[in-house]
């Protein structure tokens, strides 16, 4: 029997971040639901069941940090990769953050799409 394949929310502000995390992951054959910021990807979480988060760390309404910390109260289970370019602290310290409220994984703002496809693998075999 062939896995299902997996679902990937992807949460960021920037619509060309959101489409191109869209195109990697359906390379990959996932289904993705997008959402424009940490409220909207909670709202998604509460109505939709998904296997992976990509999450921008800063964004309006509840950003990235807040964010896996609430989801992954609620769903321990959950893999999250932490995405950021900066913002408004180094990007360093910002994915630090990120990691110890819980994401498995950092990626820098600009990536290549083979870094993001490396990244993803790696979050998908982590279940």
């Amino acid at each position: 029997m062939m896995p299902s394949p997996l679902s990937l929310l992807v949460i960021d502000d920037d619509t060309e971040i959101r489409k191109a995390v869209r195109f990697g992951a359906e390379d990959l054959g996932w289904t993705v639901i997008e959402a424009g910021d940490g409220e909207e990807g909670m709202q998604v979480l509460s109505e939709k069941s998904v296997d992976l988060v990509v999450s921008d760390v800063w964004m309006p309404k509840i950003d990235g940090i807040a964010f896996i910390k609430s989801a992954l109260e609620a769903r321990p289970d959950l893999r999250v990769l932490a995405v950021s370019g900066g913002g408004m602290a180094p990007a360093a310290l910002s994915l630090k953050m990120t990691e110890m409220y819980g994401a498995l994984d950092i990626l820098y703002k600009p990536f290549t799409p083979q870094e993001l496809t490396e990244k993803l693998q790696a979050l998908a075999r982590r279940g």
